[in-house]
């Protein structure tokens, strides 16, 4: 009876880390739902993620917040320049499936261009981490983005899938935006943690690879 009392047991961890994907969720719905602050939200999220959900910091509330304050500006530059291009692909989206309906000869474009949207998905899904992670500016957080979308091929496919995923969850199951969010980036960091540790200063890998450790203890 004492094991099952015990929080360290594999249940317990189980229950704690449920609710963190939970709170991490929802504060991240929440501080979104002003939409211009979306970009904001999702560095924070990963930001979190990273240092609480993987790493030894255990006030998700303080780190996510403190992070959002931060990021504010930068975020909401993001999530505008985004924006931008998301309604510009999106146009493009149109414009292509209208050709390929009109002349099946066009199909195999159309098929071209929806996967090169897979590019830019990639590229966004690291500007946010490594806008949590490093200090660029502007322009040269995206061309850093860039370059981890194409140099690090596999762990952007991983992450790319998982988004999508997530997305695919959300739009069918809409109360799953409560819990979605913080088991995405917890599972992408997986894989961009790993590639961070290339880039980051010896103490730093040594760190990450002790939480890489304890996660696989669990």
């Amino acid at each position: 009876m004492n094991g099952f009392f015990n929080p360290d047991n594999w249940l317990w961890r189980s229950f704690g880390k449920i609710f963190d994907f939970f709170g991490l969720s929802c504060m991240w719905f929440l501080c979104s739902m002003p939409l211009i602050t979306v970009g904001t939200a999702s560095i924070a999220l990963y930001d979190t993620a990273a240092h609480c959900l993987r790493g030894t910091e255990t006030n998700l509330a303080k780190r996510f917040f403190s992070t959002f304050k931060k990021e504010l500006i930068p975020g909401i530059l993001i999530t505008i320049l985004w924006a931008v291009i998301a309604m510009l692909f999106w146009f493009g989206y149109q414009i292509v499936y209208q050709m390929g309906q009109a002349d099946p000869n066009l199909a195999l474009f159309a098929v071209v261009y929806y996967f090169s949207l897979l590019i830019p998905v990639g590229v966004l899904c690291w500007v946010f981490a490594v806008e949590s992670r490093f200090v660029y500016r502007f322009f040269q957080l995206h061309k850093m983005s860039l370059y981890f979308t194409f140099a690090h091929l596999p762990a952007t496919i991983a992450v790319v899938v998982l988004a999508l995923i997530a997305i695919e969850i959300c739009l069918d199951f809409p109360f799953m935006v409560i819990f979605v969010p913080g088991i995405l980036v917890y599972l992408q960091s997986f894989f961009i943690e790993r590639v961070f540790r290339k880039y980051m200063p010896e103490e730093q890998t040594a760190e990450v690879e002790e939480t890489d450790e304890a996660l696989a203890e669990e």
